[in-house]
């Protein structure tokens, strides 16, 4: 069954003056029970060419629900047009419900603007389970049903996992080619005895000529690096940053070294360090002098060659 409810809107004062409005409010069904969806419809019928503003939709509250709401104009029938506002709402409120209408403005044309509201809309709202009986049948709970395979895999880890054994893969693969197409090392040069290497540059040192170019720094420089190069790798022990007193009591310590020869050693240091670091020249014969002194202490301190039996019938034909 549905429920229509009609209304005049006009202005006690100019109602001769203004064009009487036809409104009307329907509901359908006017008995639901809770939950059930209640269609309402308001309509107001205008002369042609008039307008008319609707509300927008109201909140839904603890007992109400809107679902739709609509507005439209449907074509002339003779002289009116109908302008319908269309809602659907489930309501949860027991017993008797009343809808207020929604307020609306239009506008006739020749005429200001004019406000109305819709009649209010009523149904009534009953209970799905009688308070009198009988109980609805409850079904017995189902029995939790085990996922499927699937479902129970872990694919974001295995996912991961799969990542990072193709990123290692894609590495390895990486170095090994960086490996295949990379030249092989030249074979390290052998080093020459520490007295073959000590001679070989001393007599490029006395082959510049450098002190008589007045370029003693230079000269006390090579010189000095030329004997504590062969005594590091001669005697082994000593470690290089020795200053040269360090260097002199290492040698003199170990016992098989003359003290002659370690302290011409200590004087040609001194005299480079001197060259070196304060910048005090000297004159080409004490740079050839201890030329001639750092020869013989190589040649002294060199290892002696073993025997041969080459050597030895060379010996004997003597």
């Amino acid at each position: 069954m549905n429920r229509l409810a009609l209304a005049l809107l006009l202005l006690p004062s100019l109602a001769s003056a203004r064009v009487p409005v036809r409104v009307e409010t329907s509901v359908r069904p006017d008995t639901v029970l809770v939950g059930q969806n209640v269609t309402l419809r308001w309509r107001v019928f205008l002369p042609d060419r008039s307008t008319v503003n609707f509300p927008a939709r109201p909140p839904d509250d603890s007992t109400t629900h809107w679902r739709r709401w609509e507005t439209a104009t449907l074509g002339a029938t003779g002289a009116l047009r109908e302008h319908r506002l269309t809602a659907e709402l489930q309501s949860f409120a027991l017993g008797p419900v009343a809808v207020a209408g929604p307020p609306f403005r239009f506008r006739v044309p020749g005429e200001e603007v004019r406000e109305g509201r819709f009649p209010t809309a009523r149904f009534t709202v009953g209970m799905t389970v009688p308070l009198d009986g009988p109980e609805p049948p409850l079904r017995d709970m189902k029995a939790l049903v085990r996922p499927p395979w699937w479902a129970l895999v872990p694919w974001p880890w295995l996912g991961i996992g799969l990542v990072l054994i193709l990123l290692a893969w894609w590495l390895v693969r990486r170095w090994l080619r960086s490996r295949r197409g990379r030249p092989a090392a030249a074979p390290a040069e052998a080093l020459a005895p520490p007295e073959v290497e000590a001679r070989r540059r001393l007599a490029a040192l006395v082959a510049r000529r450098l002190p008589e170019q007045a370029r003693t720094l230079e000269h006390g420089t090579e010189l000095a690096d030329i004997l504590r190069r062969f005594v590091e790798r001669r005697f082994e022990s000593p470690r290089p940053g020795y200053t040269t007193g360090e260097l002199a009591r290492h040698l003199a310590a170990r016992g098989d070294l003359g003290a002659d020869d370690v302290s011409a050693l200590r004087g040609i240091l001194e005299a480079c360090d001197l060259t070196k670091f304060a910048r005090r020249p000297y004159d080409a014969a004490r740079a050839h002098e201890a030329e001639q002194t750092a020869e013989r202490l190589i040649e002294r301190w060199a290892p002696a060659e073993p025997e041969t039996p080459a050597r030895a019938a060379a010996g004997g034909a003597r």
